[in-house]
């Protein structure tokens, strides 16, 4: 297992993902804003990809807005707001692991 960091935060580095679900609070941001740590739940199809999430509550953002959401293990998710309900639709593949080869 690896550690990395998420807003000062260290959240464990693991594979593989359950169908049906996954929990946890990650890191939320809208662009450049940090919008803070919120509770999550993401919905994963039969194929292993995430569809939806939902937040604890809901997200600081306008309606059609992109999220990127760092999941406790470490994957990311970038997602849309759906409404003003406290689902987001997942956009494009996730979640995958941070690409960079260096911190910024």
């Amino acid at each position: 297992m690896r550690w990395e960091m998420c807003d000062g935060v260290q959240v464990a580095m693991k594979t593989g993902m359950n169908v049906g679900g996954l929990k946890g609070t990650g890191c939320v941001k809208c662009g450049p804003r940090n919008l803070g740590r919120i509770p999550y739940r993401v919905e994963i199809a039969s194929g292993g990809q995430a569809s939806l999430v939902e937040f604890a509550r809901r997200p600081p953002a306008k309606e059609g807005e992109k999220l990127h959401l760092t999941l406790e293990d470490g994957r990311m998710l970038d997602c849309q707001v759906i409404d003003s309900s406290p689902y987001c639709a997942v956009v494009g593949e996730g979640p995958y692991f941070d690409r960079r080869t260096s911190a910024r």
